[in-house]
Parts: C-alpha cells; structure tokens; sequence
C-alpha cells in the first residue's frame, strides 16, 4: 500500500469524525439534541479510523512479512466498518434534510467525504 496517501485519507476521515464527534458532543451540551446514536457511530467512527492508522504505521511491515493477505483482512473489516457507518449517517442526515428536519448541511458533506475516503482506500488495497 502507498503510505503516505493512505495516511492522508486516513487523516481525513480522522480529522472529520473528530470534527462531527465534538459537534454532536456541544450540541448535546446545549440541549439541541438527545441523539445518543450518532455519538456512539462518531466515536466508532474516530477508534476505527485511529485503528486503521495504527495498523498502518506499526503492523503493516510486520503483517506483510507474515502474509500479504495479513495487513489487508484487518484493513478491510476496519474499512468496511467505516464505510457502513459513515453511510448510514450520510442516509440518515440525507432523510432529515429531505424531510425539513434539519437545515444542517455540514453532515451531509461530512460523511460524504468520509465514505469516499473510506471507499477509496479499500479500492487502493485490493
């Protein structure tokens, strides 16, 4: 796998996880929302990406020399669960949208950006 973009887009969904993480998390603090789940996804969301870096920037030499196949299983259920989550929020924020629930935009693009960082990196290690 290419490193350093790797890491870049691992960076981003990191960066933008953390982003919404500590949105909902003020939100919750002023009252505007009670909505446990999308705290509970970002926070899935913040650790899957954080083991996703991990894996590559402490195993992913030493996994390889064991099975090539070995980086890419982890890589892959960790990816898959970001893209699940990041997907799902994405719908759910898409839904409130279409509806008038919310006039927030952000989310939207957000877990966009998020799923298509997580798509491309599983493309990149296949």
């Amino acid at each position: 796998m290419d490193n350093l973009s790797n890491i870049i887009l691992l960076a981003v969904i990191f960066l933008l996880s953390l982003w919404e993480l500590i949105g909902i998390y003020n939100a919750r603090q002023k009252g505007l929302t009670k909505n446990v789940s999308r705290l509970l996804t970002h926070s899935l969301l913040l650790v899957g990406s954080a083991i996703a870096l991990i894996q590559i920037f402490f195993w992913e030499n030493k996994l390889v020399e064991i099975s090539p196949l070995a980086i890419t299983i982890p890589f892959y259920t960790v990816m898959i669960l970001i893209i699940f989550l990041a997907a799902s929020e994405l719908a759910g924020s898409l839904t409130a949208r279409i509806k008038g629930l919310t006039k927030n935009i952000s989310r939207i693009v957000t877990h966009f950006f998020i799923s298509l960082a997580a798509i491309i990196l599983l493309l990149k290690i296949t």
